[in-house]
């Protein structure tokens, strides 16, 4: 049997130990309260414009002719005959221009164009020249694409969709060309006639630069 002394002893280790359990349920609810803090974070945006009123060209008056194929020379000739046309467009209304649209009228073979624009850094994220989008004005907007690996050879363009060149452009060397906030890059391209051309024609074409934040640019075609 147990006496009343041993009985005793039994209580008070069990409310010992009921008390402890108490207590490291108060400890461990202390242990998981939960602390808030209230934060923002801002990330960066990436944007680039043509810059308005930055576009230039060479025919003002007397045209400009090829010297020598593919046309990367060219000298003036004593004749007014065809002309160039560069308008800029703000193709989703949030007030930057990010199309250039090139109109040739009456050209004819070896006619040759300097186009020259700046490009700038709207958004808080450095930025390199990707690659240059064309889509010519026939059927259902052809679609070439400028990089890097082309510079040596010029893009060859059919603008009338009928099977036959009618200009090679040559694209400026500066593709991976990083541009910090605020800051602007000139860039141009030349034009150049072929015999493809029909006479009496106006050919138009849209000029898109496509660029990425800085640190994802890698030489060579875009994937």
């Amino acid at each position: 049997m147990i006496n009343m002394r041993n009985k005793n002893k039994i209580l008070s280790t069990s409310f010992l130990i009921i008390l402890g359990i108490s207590l490291l349920g108060l400890v461990y609810a202390h242990w998981e309260a939960t602390l808030y803090i209230n934060g923002e974070v801002e990330s960066g945006e990436v944007d680039w414009e043509f810059v308005p009123g930055s576009v230039i060209h060479k025919d003002h008056g007397l045209d400009w002719n090829a010297t020598f194929f593919p046309g990367k020379g060219s000298t003036t000739l004593d004749k007014d005959v065809g002309s160039t046309t560069t308008v800029l467009y703000d193709s989703d209304g949030d007030g930057d221009y990010d199309i250039l649209n090139v109109t040739l009228s009456n050209v004819y073979p070896w006619y040759w164009e300097h186009i020259a624009f700046e490009l700038h850094n709207n958004g808080k994220v450095p930025i390199k020249v990707w690659r240059v989008i064309i889509r010519t004005a026939s059927g259902n907007y052809t679609y070439y694409e400028i990089n890097e690996s082309e510079l040596t050879q010029g893009e060859y363009l059919d603008l009338d969709d009928d099977g036959t060149y009618d200009i090679v452009l040559w694209w400026g060397d500066n593709f991976g060309k990083q541009l910090e906030y605020c800051e602007s890059a000139n860039i141009s391209f030349t034009i150049t006639v072929l015999q493809g051309i029909k006479m009496g024609t106006t050919y138009t074409f849209t000029i898109e630069i496509v660029a990425i934040q800085w640190n994802m640019y890698t030489p060579g075609p875009p994937p």
